[in-house]
């Protein structure tokens, strides 16, 4: 890894600490988390407080994020990232089905978790927003490669082999295995189904959403324990068309 993508990767490990921990930390606390040498540490430290990203307080020696940064990202919590129609739908589509209902948004070879909704009662999946999801196996994947051009998963799939050869997160299914999952989506009009592709016990029904509903394409899915997402296939299918159907017009 060059220096410049080993700075990059330690900002964000930074940030991911703070988000979890959300306390002030002191120096020796972030670099005991991120097993990050104390001088590296000081030096990233004092420029993330020149770019007022951190807020230093020196009578605690502690750092904390500072308002700079949330005002350069608070603007991905509203209209800008997510729709009102698409907050809306999720809602609906939650008390309708009685599941867990996510919205990822695609990244490079994988998916993240944007928004979630579920209920409060009975056993529910669990899904954290920031998630990231599989591109090759799971229903949130292939719903998204399903409104790509078969080039351009044929593309994708040899990129992910190489990056697999290179160290990455192994490699991808066989790409007539992912072609054929990819064209029963499009014939089942975008929508996909998998079990225990990503957890065990879990399964999911997900579908791409059209293209401008936001800066990233983005996949709206439901999922929840196995046996009861597959009693309910039909319906939840059938759940997923009406809001695809309300979303388009």
């Amino acid at each position: 890894m060059s220096d410049a993508a080993l700075s990059v990767a330690r900002i964000a490990a930074l940030l991911e600490l703070f988000e979890r921990e959300r306390r002030p930390l002191t120096s020796q606390e972030i670099a005991q988390y991120l097993d990050i040498p104390r001088s590296s540490l000081g030096t990233l430290l004092k420029a993330l407080v020149g770019l007022r990203w951190l807020a230093a307080d020196r009578r605690r020696a502690t750092y904390f994020p500072g308002a700079r940064l949330a005002r350069l990202t608070g603007w991905l919590q509203g209209e800008a990232l997510i729709d009102g129609r698409l907050r809306d739908g999720v809602l609906r589509l939650c008390k309708q089905t009685g599941e867990t209902v996510s919205l990822s948004a695609v990244g490079d070879l994988d998916l993240e978790v944007i928004l979630v909704d579920s209920q409060d009662v009975g056993v529910q999946l669990v899904v954290q927003p920031g998630r990231r999801m599989p591109l090759w196996t799971s229903a949130v994947g292939t719903a998204h490669l399903a409104t790509l051009p078969d080039a351009t998963v044929r593309s994708m799939h040899a990129r992910a082999q190489r990056r697999a050869g290179r160290g990455g997160q192994g490699d991808p299914p066989a790409l007539t295995e992912v072609l054929r999952r990819v064209r029963a989506t499009r014939d089942a009009g975008g929508i996909t189904f998998a079990s225990a592709a990503v957890v065990d016990g879990v399964a999911a029904v997900a579908v791409g959403l059209p293209a401008d509903l936001g800066p990233r394409p983005m996949v709206l899915s439901i999922g929840g324990p196995s046996k009861r997402i597959v009693a309910a296939r039909a319906a939840i299918e059938q759940a997923l068309k009406q809001a695809l159907a309300a979303l388009a017009a």
